[in-house]
Protein backbone atom coordinates (compact mmCIF):
# COMPACT_ATOMS: atom_id res chain seq x y z
CA UNK A 1 0.00 0.00 0.00
CA UNK A 2 2.43 2.37 1.27
CA UNK A 3 4.73 1.33 -2.08
CA UNK A 4 1.56 2.31 -4.17
CA UNK A 5 1.00 5.76 -2.38
CA UNK A 6 4.46 6.32 -3.29
CA UNK A 7 3.95 5.79 -7.16
CA UNK A 8 0.96 7.79 -6.89
CA UNK A 9 2.32 10.41 -6.11
CA UNK A 10 5.97 10.54 -8.14
CA UNK A 11 2.83 10.39 -11.16
CA UNK A 12 1.35 13.31 -9.59
CA UNK A 13 4.53 14.96 -9.48
CA UNK A 14 5.58 14.01 -12.73
CA UNK A 15 2.76 14.58 -14.40
CA UNK A 16 2.51 18.63 -12.81
CA UNK A 17 6.03 19.38 -14.10
CA UNK A 18 4.73 17.58 -17.27
CA UNK A 19 2.13 20.55 -17.57
CA UNK A 20 4.73 23.44 -16.12
CA UNK A 21 6.98 22.63 -19.34
CA UNK A 22 5.07 24.41 -21.94
CA UNK A 23 4.18 28.08 -20.23
CA UNK A 24 7.74 27.40 -18.61
CA UNK A 25 9.15 27.37 -22.22
CA UNK A 26 7.17 30.49 -23.50
CA UNK A 27 8.02 32.85 -20.68
CA UNK A 28 11.65 31.27 -21.59
CA UNK A 29 11.20 32.48 -25.48
CA UNK A 30 8.77 35.50 -25.46
CA UNK A 31 10.00 36.66 -21.96
CA UNK A 32 13.20 36.13 -20.32
CA UNK A 33 15.11 35.83 -23.56
CA UNK A 34 14.10 39.03 -25.30
CA UNK A 35 14.90 40.96 -22.19
CA UNK A 36 18.53 39.07 -22.11
CA UNK A 37 19.05 39.74 -25.27
CA UNK A 38 17.58 43.99 -24.48
CA UNK A 39 20.62 43.97 -22.05
CA UNK A 40 23.04 42.78 -24.35
CA UNK A 41 22.39 45.18 -27.02
CA UNK A 42 22.41 48.07 -24.98
CA UNK A 43 26.06 47.64 -24.21
CA UNK A 44 26.52 48.33 -27.98
CA UNK A 45 25.95 50.54 -30.69
CA UNK A 46 24.06 48.69 -33.31
CA UNK A 47 21.77 50.22 -36.07
CA UNK A 48 19.80 46.90 -36.07
CA UNK A 49 20.72 45.81 -40.19
CA UNK A 50 25.18 45.59 -39.79
CA UNK A 51 26.11 42.68 -38.76
CA UNK A 52 28.69 43.94 -36.43
CA UNK A 53 28.34 45.59 -33.18
CA UNK A 54 30.13 48.06 -31.34
CA UNK A 55 30.84 47.81 -28.23
CA UNK A 56 30.24 50.73 -26.35
CA UNK A 57 30.05 49.93 -22.69
CA UNK A 58 27.73 52.53 -20.67
CA UNK A 59 27.84 54.76 -23.73
CA UNK A 60 23.85 54.47 -24.33
CA UNK A 61 22.98 54.80 -20.79
CA UNK A 62 25.44 58.17 -20.41
CA UNK A 63 23.43 59.61 -22.98
CA UNK A 64 19.89 58.61 -21.57
CA UNK A 65 20.73 60.06 -18.94
CA UNK A 66 21.86 63.28 -20.82
CA UNK A 67 19.54 63.21 -23.46
CA UNK A 68 16.67 65.81 -22.64
CA UNK A 69 14.11 64.03 -24.86
CA UNK A 70 14.42 60.70 -22.44
CA UNK A 71 13.69 62.96 -19.15
CA UNK A 72 10.43 64.83 -20.88
CA UNK A 73 9.19 61.14 -21.39
CA UNK A 74 10.05 60.13 -17.89
CA UNK A 75 7.88 63.32 -17.01
CA UNK A 76 5.28 62.75 -18.95
CA UNK A 77 5.04 58.93 -18.37
CA UNK A 78 4.54 59.44 -14.81
CA UNK A 79 1.96 62.49 -15.57
CA UNK A 80 0.27 59.73 -17.56
CA UNK A 81 0.25 56.34 -15.06
CA UNK A 82 -0.88 58.96 -12.20
CA UNK A 83 -3.61 60.08 -14.01
CA UNK A 84 -4.46 56.38 -15.48
CA UNK A 85 -4.04 54.69 -11.64
CA UNK A 86 -6.11 57.59 -9.86
CA UNK A 87 -9.15 58.09 -11.89
CA UNK A 88 -9.23 54.25 -13.32
CA UNK A 89 -9.48 53.05 -9.63
CA UNK A 90 -11.87 55.71 -8.36
CA UNK A 91 -13.98 55.69 -11.59
CA UNK A 92 -14.24 51.73 -11.73
CA UNK A 93 -14.80 52.02 -7.49
CA UNK A 94 -17.56 54.38 -7.83
CA UNK A 95 -19.15 52.44 -10.92
CA UNK A 96 -18.75 48.81 -9.11
CA UNK A 97 -20.38 49.78 -5.99
CA UNK A 98 -23.48 51.68 -8.09
CA UNK A 99 -23.92 48.66 -10.68
CA UNK A 100 -23.43 46.34 -7.01
CA UNK A 101 -26.81 47.74 -5.82
CA UNK A 102 -28.82 47.30 -8.76
CA UNK A 103 -27.78 42.89 -8.59
CA UNK A 104 -30.48 42.43 -11.32
CA UNK A 105 -28.58 44.07 -14.06
CA UNK A 106 -25.32 44.42 -12.64
CA UNK A 107 -24.07 41.66 -15.11
CA UNK A 108 -25.59 44.15 -18.14
CA UNK A 109 -23.59 46.86 -16.66
CA UNK A 110 -20.43 44.99 -16.05
CA UNK A 111 -20.65 43.86 -19.83
CA UNK A 112 -21.24 47.45 -21.14
CA UNK A 113 -18.21 49.07 -19.21
CA UNK A 114 -15.62 46.30 -20.29
CA UNK A 115 -16.92 46.47 -23.84
CA UNK A 116 -14.01 49.23 -24.92
CA UNK A 117 -11.91 46.76 -23.55
CA UNK A 118 -12.31 44.35 -26.85
CA UNK A 119 -11.65 47.39 -29.34
CA UNK A 120 -8.01 47.67 -31.12
CA UNK A 121 -6.31 50.58 -30.72
CA UNK A 122 -6.24 51.85 -33.64
CA UNK A 123 -10.18 52.07 -33.36
CA UNK A 124 -9.85 53.82 -30.35
CA UNK A 125 -7.54 56.03 -31.21
CA UNK A 126 -9.62 56.81 -34.64
CA UNK A 127 -12.52 57.37 -31.85
CA UNK A 128 -11.26 59.78 -29.99
CA UNK A 129 -9.31 61.62 -32.42
CA UNK A 130 -12.80 62.39 -33.65
CA UNK A 131 -14.36 63.30 -30.36
CA UNK A 132 -11.09 65.35 -29.73
CA UNK A 133 -11.01 67.55 -32.98
CA UNK A 134 -10.77 71.12 -31.80
CA UNK A 135 -13.38 71.81 -34.89
CA UNK A 136 -15.50 69.30 -35.78
CA UNK A 137 -15.08 67.15 -32.17
CA UNK A 138 -17.69 66.16 -30.04
CA UNK A 139 -16.10 67.09 -26.80
CA UNK A 140 -16.06 70.82 -28.29
CA UNK A 141 -19.21 70.75 -29.95
CA UNK A 142 -20.47 69.85 -26.49
CA UNK A 143 -19.08 72.57 -24.60
CA UNK A 144 -20.19 74.92 -26.64
CA UNK A 145 -23.79 73.56 -26.64
CA UNK A 146 -24.03 74.01 -22.77
CA UNK A 147 -22.11 77.15 -22.92
CA UNK A 148 -18.46 76.36 -21.58
CA UNK A 149 -17.31 77.69 -24.77
CA UNK A 150 -13.94 79.35 -22.85
CA UNK A 151 -13.52 75.30 -22.03
CA UNK A 152 -12.83 74.27 -25.65
CA UNK A 153 -8.96 73.60 -26.43
CA UNK A 154 -7.20 71.82 -29.34
CA UNK A 155 -6.86 68.75 -26.97
CA UNK A 156 -4.16 66.82 -28.50
CA UNK A 157 -1.98 70.25 -29.82
CA UNK A 158 -1.90 71.71 -26.17
CA UNK A 159 0.94 70.81 -24.72
CA UNK A 160 -0.22 71.45 -21.06
CA UNK A 161 -3.07 69.10 -21.40
CA UNK A 162 -2.40 66.58 -24.48
CA UNK A 163 -0.75 63.85 -21.87
CA UNK A 164 -3.98 63.96 -19.30
CA UNK A 165 -6.07 63.97 -22.99
CA UNK A 166 -4.49 60.71 -24.03
CA UNK A 167 -4.34 59.24 -20.23
CA UNK A 168 -8.70 59.82 -20.15
CA UNK A 169 -8.89 57.64 -23.34
CA UNK A 170 -6.56 55.13 -21.31
CA UNK A 171 -8.95 55.36 -18.72
CA UNK A 172 -12.14 55.03 -20.61
CA UNK A 173 -10.81 51.67 -22.26
CA UNK A 174 -9.69 50.06 -18.82
CA UNK A 175 -12.09 50.92 -16.22
CA UNK A 176 -14.41 47.90 -17.41
CA UNK A 177 -11.30 45.94 -15.44
CA UNK A 178 -11.67 47.75 -12.51
CA UNK A 179 -15.16 47.14 -12.30
CA UNK A 180 -15.16 43.97 -12.84
CA UNK A 181 -12.66 43.26 -10.77
CA UNK A 182 -14.25 45.56 -7.94
CA UNK A 183 -17.72 43.56 -8.23
CA UNK A 184 -15.70 40.68 -7.64
CA UNK A 185 -14.51 41.98 -4.58
CA UNK A 186 -17.56 43.28 -3.11
CA UNK A 187 -19.56 39.84 -4.13
CA UNK A 188 -16.80 38.13 -1.27
CA UNK A 189 -17.86 40.38 0.94
CA UNK A 190 -20.02 38.82 4.02
CA UNK A 191 -23.81 40.17 3.81
CA UNK A 192 -23.65 40.26 7.89
CA UNK A 193 -21.17 42.95 8.34
CA UNK A 194 -23.30 45.15 6.83
CA UNK A 195 -25.95 43.94 8.93
CA UNK A 196 -23.81 44.67 12.23
CA UNK A 197 -22.66 47.91 10.90
CA UNK A 198 -26.32 49.19 10.31
CA UNK A 199 -27.44 47.57 14.28
CA UNK A 200 -24.43 50.01 15.41
CA UNK A 201 -26.10 52.39 13.51
CA UNK A 202 -23.77 53.03 10.82
CA UNK A 203 -24.66 54.93 7.98
CA UNK A 204 -23.97 54.39 4.13
CA UNK A 205 -20.90 56.35 4.45
CA UNK A 206 -19.49 54.98 7.41
CA UNK A 207 -20.50 51.30 5.81
CA UNK A 208 -18.69 52.19 3.14
CA UNK A 209 -15.81 53.41 4.81
CA UNK A 210 -15.94 51.19 7.68
CA UNK A 211 -16.58 47.64 6.02
CA UNK A 212 -16.46 48.32 2.18
CA UNK A 213 -12.89 49.64 1.72
CA UNK A 214 -10.95 47.25 4.36
CA UNK A 215 -12.62 44.51 2.81
CA UNK A 216 -11.26 45.72 -0.99
CA UNK A 217 -8.28 46.75 -0.03
CA UNK A 218 -6.78 43.60 -1.42
CA UNK A 219 -8.70 44.17 -4.71
CA UNK A 220 -7.55 47.76 -5.15
CA UNK A 221 -4.24 47.13 -4.67
CA UNK A 222 -4.14 44.57 -7.32
CA UNK A 223 -6.10 47.52 -9.74
CA UNK A 224 -3.53 49.78 -8.64
CA UNK A 225 -0.31 47.11 -9.28
CA UNK A 226 -2.16 46.59 -12.90
CA UNK A 227 -2.80 50.11 -13.71
CA UNK A 228 0.17 51.02 -12.94
CA UNK A 229 2.28 48.70 -15.40
CA UNK A 230 -0.26 49.76 -18.01
CA UNK A 231 0.38 53.50 -17.54
CA UNK A 232 4.21 52.75 -17.63
CA UNK A 233 3.85 50.40 -20.50
CA UNK A 234 1.08 52.94 -22.52
CA UNK A 235 2.46 52.97 -25.87
CA UNK A 236 -0.89 52.25 -28.58
CA UNK A 237 -3.04 55.15 -27.62
CA UNK A 238 -0.30 57.75 -27.79
CA UNK A 239 1.13 56.14 -30.62
CA UNK A 240 -1.76 56.40 -32.90
CA UNK A 241 -3.00 59.58 -31.61
CA UNK A 242 -0.46 61.70 -31.54
CA UNK A 243 2.94 59.87 -32.93
CA UNK A 244 4.94 61.84 -29.37
CA UNK A 245 4.15 64.99 -30.30
CA UNK A 246 5.44 67.23 -32.44
CA UNK A 247 7.83 68.71 -29.93
CA UNK A 248 7.57 65.57 -27.74
CA UNK A 249 4.93 67.26 -26.03
CA UNK A 250 3.01 63.68 -25.33
CA UNK A 251 6.21 61.48 -25.88
CA UNK A 252 6.53 58.82 -23.42
CA UNK A 253 9.37 55.81 -23.02
CA UNK A 254 7.48 53.43 -25.20
CA UNK A 255 7.04 55.59 -28.37
CA UNK A 256 10.67 57.29 -27.38
CA UNK A 257 12.33 54.07 -27.91
CA UNK A 258 10.36 53.03 -30.70
CA UNK A 259 11.39 55.91 -32.26
CA UNK A 260 14.93 55.31 -31.23
CA UNK A 261 14.82 51.98 -32.98
CA UNK A 262 12.83 51.92 -35.90
CA UNK A 263 13.28 55.80 -37.41
CA UNK A 264 16.92 56.45 -36.33
CA UNK A 265 18.19 52.66 -36.31
CA UNK A 266 19.48 53.51 -32.55
CA UNK A 267 19.13 49.56 -31.66
CA UNK A 268 21.37 49.67 -29.11
CA UNK A 269 19.88 53.14 -27.68
CA UNK A 270 16.55 51.92 -27.89
CA UNK A 271 17.71 48.71 -25.78
CA UNK A 272 19.12 50.70 -22.80
CA UNK A 273 15.75 52.93 -22.72
CA UNK A 274 13.90 48.96 -22.44
CA UNK A 275 15.84 48.20 -19.76
CA UNK A 276 15.63 51.32 -17.76
CA UNK A 277 11.74 51.22 -18.41
CA UNK A 278 11.42 47.31 -17.34
CA UNK A 279 13.72 48.29 -14.13
CA UNK A 280 11.22 51.22 -13.50
CA UNK A 281 8.57 49.37 -13.78
CA UNK A 282 9.55 45.47 -11.80
CA UNK A 283 10.73 48.03 -8.81
CA UNK A 284 6.80 49.43 -8.51
CA UNK A 285 5.71 46.42 -8.86
CA UNK A 286 7.55 44.60 -5.99
CA UNK A 287 6.64 47.38 -3.85
CA UNK A 288 3.23 47.12 -4.42
CA UNK A 289 3.22 43.29 -4.41
CA UNK A 290 4.86 43.51 -0.91
CA UNK A 291 2.37 46.57 0.04
CA UNK A 292 -0.34 43.87 -0.86
CA UNK A 293 1.11 41.12 0.82
CA UNK A 294 1.47 43.24 4.29
CA UNK A 295 -1.84 44.81 4.26
CA UNK A 296 -3.57 41.26 3.43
Amino acid sequence: MEEMDKRINKRRFNTTYLFLIAPLAIYTVFFVMPNVNSLIFSFYKWDGIAPAKVFVGFDNYIKMANDPVFWKAILNTVKYTVTLVVFQTLIGLLLAVLIFKTSKIHNFFRTLYFLPSVLSAVTVGLIWGFIYDPNMGALNKFLEAIGLENLTHSWLSDEKIVIYALAFVHVWVGVGQSVVLFVAGLQNIPYELYESARIDGAGPWKQFTRVTMPMLRSTTLIVLVLTTIGGFKCFDYVFVMTGGGATHSSEVLSTFLYKEAYAYSEFGYSAAISVTLLIIVSIITVVQMRLLRKKT
